[in-house]
């Protein structure tokens, strides 16, 4: 979601609000609202910033129906409309790029001029103008690691392309040459899973759904740095095209030692029996809304483990900075050499633009 704003002496604020859970684009609305002006109104951990750029992932949508782990936080809010009115509300989006536009007496290490990004899912909505919020829930892009980087791009760090750095870095001590498997390839994570692998010098396994247009998809998958992209429909074949499959991936001689999954159900039991002795299947999802059941003999005889990530529970667990700041060095750096395409519009646009005259959004 790209921000307009407008430029005068007092802040013209706006955001995409509700005030109770729903339907999108039944319950969504834009309203202006009231921010300091200056620092002086600000409290001392107070930091008034200005969003540069906020993306809409099914997430945010999933929290807007009240169907996500993690729930909006309403709290008051002042309106301005006509007349000052104080709704109980919440602001819409977890996820975006802000500049910094003053700080509080106590605030330490932050400039105007900064960019930030939330440090983690649903500290404050981000689908706004303006917005107040606390020194520690934001995180600080340094201003040498932006040199050449959209917005844009920035905005969309927290989300996809973190949890593909995730899922690399924390299972498995993955070297350059080693292999992975993945589901759900063509997905925002999957793709940013083939760039930050191929960046690496890992190679990639890419399993997408079949389709009549397979080839172009592959081909997308292939300008990303993948290596071998099939379909499901040829993993689970028991003629020549799983025979194929397999001298595909035994072409690139070497052990898949990690799977990634965001899918489940059958083509998830199928693609962990290609994962390597002692390998790690790792489920980040789950679209298909079918268990992953695997058989007995691949953790006894195969000694696979399986395990679970959430970006979110990494986000809240984690306490060292030195981590965050280095998850995302690892990927903005990428993206100074121009290596890393971050999908972030996922085929949803919202802007604040969107909306009719009383402020319902008509095209979320």
């Amino acid at each position: 979601m790209r921000i307009l704003y407008t430029s005068t002496r007092r802040i013209q604020a706006q955001a995409a609000i509700y005030t109770e859970t729903g339907d999108p684009q039944k319950v969504i609305k834009v309203i202006s609202h009231k921010v300091p002006d200056t620092a002086d109104e600000l409290q001392r951990n107070e930091v008034l910033i200005r969003m540069l750029a906020a993306p809409v992932n099914p997430s945010d949508l999933n929290q807007i129906e009240g169907s996500y782990p993690v729930k909006a936080r309403f709290k008051k809010l002042n309106a301005v409309n006509g007349t000052n009115t104080s709704l109980i509300a919440t602001v819409g989006g977890n996820e975006g790029v802000a500049e910094i536009l003053a700080t509080g007496s106590g605030v330490a290490g932050l400039f105007n001029g900064d960019w930030v990004v939330p440090r983690q899912a649903g500290v404050f909505g981000t689908w706004c103008t303006h917005a107040v919020v606390k020194d520690k829930t934001i995180l600080k892009i340094p201003s040498g690691w932006r040199e050449g980087v959209e917005a844009i791009d920035v905005a969309c760090l927290k989300v996809n392309p973190s949890t593909a750095y995730r899922l690399l870095s924390d299972f498995v001590d993955l070297r350059p040459g080693d292999c992975i498997i993945q589901n759900g390839a063509n997905s925002g994570v999957g793709r940013a899973v083939i760039q930050l692998a191929k960046h690496w010098g890992i190679r990639t396994i890419n399993i997408v759904r079949d389709r009549p247009h397979l080839p172009e998809l592959a081909q997308e998958l292939y300008n990303l740095g993948a290596d071998v992209v099939i379909s499901d429909k040829q993993l689970i074949d028991t003629g020549d095209g799983r025979i194929k499959i397999k001298e595909q991936i035994k072409s690139l001689k070497a052990p898949i030692c990690l799977g990634l999954n965001c899918v489940g159900g059958r083509t998830t039991v199928q693609m962990t029996k290609l994962i390597s002795q002692g390998g790690v299947l790792v489920s980040y999802g789950g679209m298909s809304r079918q268990p992953v059941m695997l058989p007995t003999s691949l953790l006894i005889f195969k000694d696979i483990s399986a395990r679970g990530f959430w970006m979110n529970r990494w986000y809240s667990d984690c306490t060292l900075f030195n981590k965050k700041e280095d998850e995302i060095r690892n990927i903005v750096l990428p993206l100074l050499r121009r290596t890393l395409k971050i999908e972030y519009l996922l085929g949803i646009v919202f802007t604040l633009e969107s909306c009719d005259a009383r402020g319902t959004v008509t095209n979320l």
